[in-house]
C-alpha cells in the first residue's frame, strides 16, 4: 500500500500567483483602454452612462404614469387614514386642537396637491436651437445637435432635454417649478 502526500504548502502560493496574474492582466487592460490621447473624462462618462440612457429612452413612458398614480394613491391613503383614525382619536382628547390640526393639515394637503400638479405639468427645459453652445459635451445621435452637459434625448418628448429627470415629477419637476417661481421673483 502506498502513502499519499498532500502538498498543502503549494496551494496558497498557487492561489496567490493566479490572483496576481489576473490582477496585473486587468490593470494592463484598463490602462490600454484609458490612457491614450483620444479619450477624455467626458467621453468616458458618456460611454458609462449609455446603458442608463438606453433604459430611460425605452422605459420612461411606462414609469411616468405609474409614479403619478402611485403618488396619488399614497397621498389619498394617508388622508383617508388620518380622517378615519386620527380625527376621532384627537377629537376625544381635545376638540380645539383637532380643529387646528384639521385646518393646518388641509392647508398642507392643498399645498402638496398644488405643487405636485405644477411639477407634473411644468414643461422641461431644452437646449436653445440654432445657437452656439460653448459647453457642449457631445452630439446627440438622434437630434444630430450639440448636447450640453446633463442633457439627454428623451424618447417621450422626442427632443433633447436639460437635466434628463423631468419625467419624475416628484423630484425634478418640483425643482423646475421652484426655478420658474424664482425667475419670476427676480
Amino acid at each position: 500500500m502506498g502513502r499519499i502526500k498532500w502538498r498543502v504548502r503549494d496551494i496558497p502560493r498557487r492561489l496567490y500567483n493566479n490572483f496576481s496574474y489576473r490582477y496585473n492582466y486587468f490593470k494592463i487592460c484598463i490602462k490600454s483602454l484609458m490612457y491614450n490621447h483620444h479619450l477624455n473624462q467626458s467621453y468616458v462618462s458618456d460611454v458609462c452612462m449609455e446603458p442608463i440612457f438606453w433604459f430611460v429612452d425605452n422605459f420612461t413612458h411606462l414609469l411616468g404614469p405609474f409614479f403619478v398614480i402611485g403618488v396619488a394613491c399614497l397621498t389619498s391613503a394617508v388622508v383617508f387614514i388620518s380622517y378615519w383614525i386620527g380625527l376621532p382619536y384627537w377629537w376625544e382628547k381635545s376638540p380645539e386642537i383637532t380643529v387646528i390640526l384639521v385646518i393646518v393639515g388641509n392647508w398642507l394637503l392643498l399645498n402638496v396637491v398644488f405643487h405636485y400638479y405644477m411639477a407634473v405639468v411644468t414643461p422641461p427645459g431644452h437646449p436653445p436651437e440654432g445657437e452656439l453652445i460653448v459647453e457642449a459635451v457631445s452630439i446627440c445621435k438622434k437630434c444630430i445637435a450639440p448636447k450640453p452637459p446633463r442633457t439627454h434625448h428623451c424618447s417621450v418628448c422626442n427632443r433633447c432635454i436639460l437635466a434628463m429627470d423631468h419625467h419624475c415629477p416628484g423630484t425634478t419637476g418640483m425643482i423646475t417649478y421652484n426655478l420658474v417661481i424664482f425667475s419670476w421673483n427676480i
